[in-house]
């Protein structure tokens, strides 16, 4: 083996997982069989990609770094392995097969628009499982009417239902991180959880409401109708003139775009 020792980039959001408890741990919640196709974010040394590859039928893995890129192909050279030396962000989406499954270190940098990207395409995902520091996972998780609870929790609860499996210590990479992370399982949902017309717009307004969160959503939506027309439409949808953002539901939100669109 010509190529052991990688060291982690951290431009790269890099933070190797080298427990082997916890990947064990990892694989057996995820619940894979030999029909499943995975796509692998960040593989990084390979320490899930070796048990995946084991697991189900077919594996994409898809990694940035061209040292880790070679360090798997020398010692991963399984026929229902396929590398990709591609950042994930650019990577052919369109390509994947229906009910694909998806495994990844998110790192904090670029969280955001990979779960974008990942409801993007929901319609070949059928379910994913994603390591993200703690902090960030509450925030996909989060309820109405706590601080967590924002913009980006309403995108995702819209179109998949989540579950935080477990805690992971930072001493369980390497470097080890500052923050704890944590594992999460989303299964997409059949149809978003609420009928909705436009989406973007749905989001436009969502941000917006969250802009600035300590303003009553009144506040921060008044580009959307005059004051007046808008008292009306938070009556129709039950909701108070003084209300901010954070104690709004999904559901209020869903409704209170269909009004303003």
């Amino acid at each position: 083996m010509k190529q052991t020792k990688i060291i982690p980039k951290k431009n790269l959001g890099q933070n190797f997982l080298i427990n082997r408890g916890v990947q064990e741990r990892i694989i057996r919640a995820c619940a894979l069989d030999k029909k499943d196709f995975v796509l692998e974010i960040g593989p990084g040394k390979g320490a899930l990609t070796k048990d995946l590859v084991s697991a189900v039928r077919s594996v994409w893995a898809v990694e940035r770094d061209k040292r880790c890129v070679a360090f798997l192909k020398e010692i991963l050279p399984a026929e229902n392995l396929t590398i990709y030396q591609e950042d994930i962000l650019k990577f052919a989406w369109d390509q994947l097969p229906r009910h694909t499954k998806i495994i990844g270190n998110l790192p904090y940098n670029i969280s955001t628009p990979v779960l974008q990207k990942i409801i993007e395409h929901r319609a070949r995902i059928d379910s994913f499982w994603i390591m993200t520091q703690l902090e960030f996972a509450q925030r996909l998780l989060a309820a109405p009417g706590s601080k967590a609870y924002g913009s980006l929790s309403c995108f995702i609860q819209l179109f998949a239902e989540g579950k935080l499996l477990f805690k992971i210590k930072n001493t369980s990479f390497y470097p080890p991180p500052k923050v704890t992370s944590a594992f999460l399982h989303f299964k997409m949902l059949p149809k978003p959880r609420f009928p909705v017309k436009e989406d973007a717009f749905l989001f436009r307004v969502i941000r917006r409401a969250f802009a600035q969160r300590r303003k009553t959503l009144l506040n921060n939506l008044k580009d959307f109708q005059k004051k007046e027309e808008m008292l009306r439409i938070f009556e129709e949808v039950r909701l108070p003139a003084n209300v901010r953002a954070e104690d709004c539901s999904l559901e209020q939100f869903v409704r209170l775009a269909q009004r303003l669109g």
